[in-house]
């Protein structure tokens, strides 16, 4: 039987959390650390919420921290297709996963890790952009985890209908409806795969691997269904910060912003710098 160490990371998998086939990245914990405290890095992505867009980042944190460490990374419910969503018998979900079913559902998933983790383990939850705001939500119902960090990059935390492109992600779905953009990104899951990827590379201007990502995981009626439904209900959701559970865990938050980044612009991080002086860093 080969170690796990023989395999090339990450390891790709369907993890089952509440009957919900779940894509899944994982990087084990190194061989030579198996019988030692671990260090369980949960990753939750933004939306669109394809783990597989974040594959090269979190193999680089794998590869050049210390060899406690494990990854666990997941994809947003009705964000991405493949064998995980063609399970037999597996029923079909006629309405868009909201919010708050993919916020239990990350809870469900950090509750399996501790199930089926030694109790000495310890936890880091790590968000970007709408992630972080789930992470967030992680923590405030699971306060008595060994929960140690939370790493909060380019967060949407607040007030993300009145940032720059929240603005315009409003007026856009405003003005189309969702069914005609889902439907055009299942016509477009019809042109073949190479034509598929060069025409995405050309539009977005992603190269290898995010645009192969884009063209053949996203441009998918049902997962842009789910895309775009969720970004209207963070419009609606994501409002004032809750001061009392950030003041209550700020030690615990590691946070990033850029200056480029226009969902989450630079007087998001003025706002926290002025109300947490000594606590985020």
């Amino acid at each position: 039987m080969q170690s796990l160490n023989s395999f090339c990371t990450p390891l790709r998998a369907v993890w089952t959390v509440n009957n919900e086939p779940t894509e899944t990245l994982w990087w084990p914990v190194k061989e030579s650390s198996k019988n030692s405290y671990k260090i369980v890095l949960f990753f939750i992505p933004g939306n669109p919420g394809l783990v597989e867009y974040y594959t090269r980042f979190l193999e680089d944190i794998y590869q050049t921290t210390e060899s406690k460490l494990e990854i666990y990374g997941v994809s947003h419910l009705g964000h991405s297709v493949g064998h995980h969503s063609e399970i037999p018998n597996k029923v079909k979900k006629d309405e868009p996963y909201s919010l708050q079913e993919q916020i239990d559902h990350k809870i469900a998933c950090f509750d399996e890790l501790c199930a089926n983790k030694p109790p000495n383990t310890h936890y880091i939850l790590m968000g970007h952009s709408m992630g972080s705001y789930v992470c967030a939500e992680v923590l405030k119902a699971r306060q008595t985890a060994n929960i140690g960090r939370l790493i909060a990059l380019f967060p949407t935390l607040r007030e993300i209908a009145l940032t720059p492109n929240g603005v315009a992600m409003t007026r856009l779905l405003s003005s189309i409806p969702l069914g005609l953009i889902s439907n055009a990104a299942s016509l477009a899951s019809y042109i073949p795969s190479p034509i598929r990827q060069a025409i995405t590379g050309l539009v977005t201007g992603q190269t290898e691997p995010c645009v192969r990502v884009t063209a053949h995981q996203l441009m998918n009626g049902s997962v842009v269904k789910n895309v775009i439904h969720m970004a209207v209900q963070e419009m609606e959701t994501i409002k004032a910060l809750d001061h009392d559970f950030y003041d209550s865990h700020v030690d615990k938050f590691i946070i990033y912003y850029s200056k480029n980044d226009q969902w989450a612009p630079e007087d998001h991080f003025e706002y926290m710098k002025e109300k947490f002086p000594k606590g985020i860093p």
